[in-house]
């Protein structure tokens, strides 16, 4: 059973996620304000948290950070308008797994948690768009672009291998069945990857392979990577 924390200074928006999430058989959540969701992660150990990055007094940021920081911390992905813009961007560059709007459709959703508490990425027509716009201005940085490939130059070929696929949006499952490697071998190579890279995710990942110019598509934007 995946447990997901919602975490929203709105009455309503938390109960009408909850009561989406709830509806599946595989699938539970909690809810929490911004002022007492760092508590409530500690206490119930949530998979997967939705974070509002917008509250009223608690800054999402730092709360993200926290998160992040927790023992076994949750995938986390933030719950944005697309009135967000770099909000969202931040919340990337900080350690989001995702991004998905608030007014997310149901089935939606519902394919969103299951995809970030297997590891993937989720990010929303919003989101993607933004995260390509900064890839392409990174790649015309030619400081970013040595940067990105002084990194790439750590990894082994195999690792060269598992990063391309992170960046074409493939899921640790999908990766082990291209390479025809069990799950826990690649875990472990992506796991790797992070720690060489200096990065905490998959989108941040993606960034670094993109600017390096490492050869794949980019489809890892998509809605349910």
């Amino acid at each position: 059973m995946t447990l997901t924390l919602i975490v929203n200074d709105d009455p309503l928006l938390r109960a009408g996620l909850r009561m989406i999430i709830e509806s599946a058989d595989d699938l539970e959540a909690r809810i929490a304000g911004g002022a007492e969701a760092l508590a409530e992660a500690r206490r119930c150990h949530p998979d997967v948290v939705l974070l509002d990055i917008r509250m009223g007094a608690t800054n999402g940021f730092t709360l993200l950070k926290e998160l992040l920081e927790l023992p076994n911390p949750p995938r986390v992905a933030v719950l944005s308008s697309p009135a967000a813009g770099k909000s969202v961007l931040t919340a990337l560059r900080i350690g989001a797994a995702g991004c998905l709007l608030k007014d997310t459709g149901p089935d939606e959703l519902l394919a969103s948690v299951r995809a970030l508490a297997v590891g993937n990425t989720v990010l929303s027509t919003l989101a993607a768009s933004l995260l390509m716009a900064e890839l392409e201005e990174g790649v015309e940085h030619s400081g970013a672009s040595l940067e990105a490939r002084r990194k790439t130059a750590l990894l082994s070929t195999r690792e060269h291998e598992v990063l391309s696929m992170i960046a074409e949006g493939l899921s640790n499952a999908d990766i082990g069945r291209r390479l025809m490697l069990g799950i826990g071998t690649v875990k472990d190579c992506v796991s790797d990857i992070f720690n060489k890279l200096g990065v905490v995710n998959r989108v941040q990942a993606a960034v670094i392979a993109y600017r390096a110019r490492l050869p794949m598509g980019i489809p890892a934007v998509s809605e349910a990577a």
